[in-house]
């Protein structure tokens, strides 16, 4: 006997569409929903606007999260230059406090250096990182720590493209694309649009506005846009969740969505 495939009215797709911008959704949820979509522009243009919701808390929460830090440093350094003014009588405090802060620094390094990140390592053209362009952080001297962190958003002009490395492989965004962090450990991402080369020693999911991506490993190149969705798959394995179901993905395999 056929299963009889579920069909969603406007009022239950646009009450599941928060879950779906904040990828909390299963796969056979996020498929049902992505059929309606493609049925029902109001629907999708509300999902859309959802989308972008969540960008702009995101990069409202880096923003303050990076005024916090600045205030954080301020502190310590006007801490530091008071025990300096007042250490003439306490000279062991000059040397044992900063060597004990140089610990500290080493030892935090080394735990977020193991930490699991997005690091941009090569980027050309017009680009910007959670709403900064690339070249604020060098100017700032901070290009070397260029992370695509949690709810973060990479976006890159015609002609341009941005190189990371993230947990088990690495990843090529050419312009005009825009790309979302969704999250790092395990990495997900939320390809908006342009084109995405990807290379994977392991798993991978990558939500674009035609269906879902569970990649375990291997190589490819995916581009999405509103129009529609293209796979190039080179090797490896990995599924596509869309309206029509699952379809597997093998070296040599092209979709069009």
């Amino acid at each position: 006997m056929e299963e009889k495939k579920e069909i969603l009215t406007c009022e239950q797709a646009r009450a599941r569409i928060p879950q779906h911008a904040r990828g909390t959704l299963q796969s056979a949820e996020v498929a049902v929903l992505r059929g309606h979509f493609e049925g029902c522009e109001p629907c999708e243009a509300v999902y859309r606007d959802a989308i972008e919701t969540e960008v702009y808390l995101g990069k409202t929460a880096i923003e303050e999260s990076e005024g916090s830090e600045m205030r954080r440093r301020a502190t310590r350094a006007r801490t530091l230059e008071g025990m300096k003014g007042g250490a003439s009588g306490f000279r062991w405090r000059t040397i044992l406090i900063p060597l004990f802060f140089a610990w500290l620094i080493i030892e935090v390094s080394g735990v977020f250096a193991l930490t699991p990140r997005i690091v941009l390592v090569e980027a050309e053209g017009a680009v910007s990182v959670a709403g900064r362009p690339v070249e604020a952080y060098e100017e700032l001297g901070e290009d070397d720590s260029l992370l695509l962190v949690r709810g973060s958003w990479c976006e890159v002009a015609v002609g341009g493209y941005a190189s990371f490395e993230l947990p088990g492989g690495s990843f090529t965004l050419t312009g005009p694309a825009g790309l979302l962090a969704e999250g790092v450990d395990p990495p997900r991402l939320r390809l908006q649009s342009g084109s995405l080369a990807l290379k994977l020693d392991g798993p991978l999911t990558l939500v674009t506005q035609r269906g879902v991506l569970e990649l375990e490993s291997g190589e490819g190149l995916v581009v999405s846009d509103l129009g529609g969705l293209e796979i190039f798959w080179e090797r490896g394995e990995g599924v596509l969740v869309d309206a029509k179901g699952e379809t597997q993905l093998a070296p040599g395999i092209e979709l069009q969505r």
